[in-house]
């Protein structure tokens, strides 16, 4: 019964990883892409990671959580890290509804 949850958990993760790539190359700027790789990267590795918790002992779920809880701690932090170097760039925001929020240069959102 394991094996058929954790093979349902490596084909979700796959899939959510393969959205996240197509987000990557399907989203207009900067930001919507690193929202659709951080999203998916940490979802699809955690399911992944999951699985394999299912097929092994105490040490590998131990490092399993472990790991797990790294990347989500890690992964918003990186994410965060990343888009404010991007909006210190100037790097606009191309999403079709996008406004620039944070007040503090004053500035609004231009299209391609």
């Amino acid at each position: 019964m394991t094996a058929w949850i954790a093979d349902v958990l490596i084909v979700l993760g796959l899939v959510l990883m393969t959205l996240g790539v197509y987000g990557i190359v399907r989203f207009p700027d900067v930001y919507t892409r690193l929202h659709a790789s951080s999203k998916a990267a940490f979802l699809g590795v955690s399911m992944l990671l999951v699985a394999t918790a299912l097929g092994g002992g105490p040490s590998t779920v131990a490092r399993v959580v472990l790991i797990v809880a790294l990347l989500a701690i890690t992964t918003p932090v990186a994410a965060h890290a990343i888009a404010q170097a991007a909006y210190h760039q100037r790097e606009p925001m191309r999403a079709p509804a996008a406004i620039d929020e944070s007040g503090t240069t004053g500035r609004q959102a231009h299209g391609p």
